[in-house]
């Protein structure tokens, strides 16, 4: 008869701890590394989007010194005596007409932020006051696309209005951004336009809309800013 073998509980114990731990360890080394990569790809998300959102900035500066350029351009021809007018030099008459016709939209990047919307990576930022400033900017921004409209077709009134004093003077050159002025108008051209008052009754319009568009960047520089802080404390404190 056999003699019975004395089981191994001890050894069986070890290995099975062991190979226990081993599964775990996987576990955690897997969990840190996707945790790793997701930290990764939250860190380059932000540093687009400060990029993006920098690069917005500078646009809008540039659009805001357009714009108050334009009204204050717009002030002096309104102001101006007829006798002035008629001794413009060129340059004045360009200004001039360009303040008249005024058309700068802001179109900022948005690829970014686009694209972590569409994938619902946007998920990723934690930062609740960073997510709240994304979304009033999205929001922000479809206000602003319908007040560019207005603009635009306040400017092309004005250019059909300067039709009945042999313009319209301006046209669009690629772009309606691009505003080039044609040399076609003298000192007594821009003293015949302010004079008309139907004419300037459209011009008003145009200004109008140029000082509610102007005033809504201003609004939306403000929070552009608040964006490129936050976004400089997220970055920076990785």
């Amino acid at each position: 008869m056999t003699e019975s073998q004395t089981i191994p509980w001890k050894t069986i114990t070890v290995e099975a701890v062991a190979i226990v731990v081993s599964i775990l360890l996987a576990f955690a080394i897997d969990a840190w590394w996707a945790e790793k990569k997701e930290s990764e790809v939250k860190h380059i998300a932000l540093l687009a989007l400060r990029a993006d959102f920098i690069a917005s900035r500078e646009q809008l500066l540039g659009v805001l010194v357009s714009l108050e350029s334009a009204r204050t351009n717009f002030d002096r021809f309104q102001s101006a005596t007829t006798a002035e007018l008629i001794e413009i030099d060129p340059d004045t008459i360009r200004y001039f007409l360009t303040a008249l016709a005024k058309n700068h939209t802001f179109d900022p990047v948005t690829s970014t932020l686009d694209a972590l919307v569409n994938d619902g990576r946007l998920g990723l930022i934690s930062d609740a006051q960073l997510l709240t400033q994304l979304s009033n900017w999205r929001r922000n921004l479809d206000n602003i696309e319908d007040i560019s409209l207005e603009l635009r077709i306040e400017s092309v009134r004005v250019r059909r209005a300067m039709e009945r004093h042999g313009g319209p003077f301006t046209r669009w050159r690629r772009s309606p951004n691009n505003l080039e002025v044609l040399q076609t108008a003298d000192g007594e051209t821009m003293a015949n336009l302010q004079q008309d008052v139907d004419f300037m009754g459209t011009a008003r319009s145009h200004q109008y809309a140029l000082s509610i568009y102007l005033w809504q960047l201003q609004q939306l520089a403000e929070d552009l800013d608040s964006i490129v802080t936050l976004l400089d404390q997220a970055t920076s404190s990785r």
